[in-house]
């Protein structure tokens, strides 16, 4: 956590001297959309630190959740996307695909509620995959 927000401070102390390697994306304002607005591509020093600091931040956040009651929650979201990384990268293809007949082009508030509605499809489908994967650790189920 305090990586995180060291991480962060610098990107404000680099975003506020509006400098080095933001290609042609200088500040024009003092509102929170210049300060966002940040190269990614070619990737700057400030987005760099930006999506590390939060990145780094939110793992914090999503470790002390983790560990509530003392011990590891074998079932927490930490631990079964992580331990499922390959499958939930395929797999969020296909329901991505089965949902998009009932999402049309929207904002960037219907993205978030998109990508919360995936989670929770996608949580009980990595834990029953995790499972199957335990109970046959010798198939090729292990390398998913």
């Amino acid at each position: 956590m305090t990586i995180g927000w060291f991480i962060l401070i610098l990107f404000v102390v680099i975003r506020g001297l509006d400098g080095y390697g933001n290609m042609f994306m200088h500040l024009e304002g003092n509102t929170l959309i210049q300060w966002l607005h940040v190269s990614k591509y070619p990737p700057s020093l400030a987005y760099t630190l930006l999506e590390l600091g939060l990145m780094a931040i939110i793992l914090a956040l999503l470790m002390r959740l983790e560990f509530i009651k003392k011990t590891i929650n074998p079932n927490g979201p930490v631990l079964v996307f992580g331990q499922t990384a390959l499958f939930f990268y395929l797999a969020h293809f296909c329901v991505l695909l089965a949902l998009k007949p009932l999402f049309e082009r929207g904002n960037l508030e219907q993205t978030y509620w998109i990508t919360l509605l995936v989670l929770i499809i996608l949580y009980p489908i990595c834990r029953i995959y995790r499972s199957l994967k335990y109970r046959h650790p010798q198939s090729l189920l292990r390398f998913l």
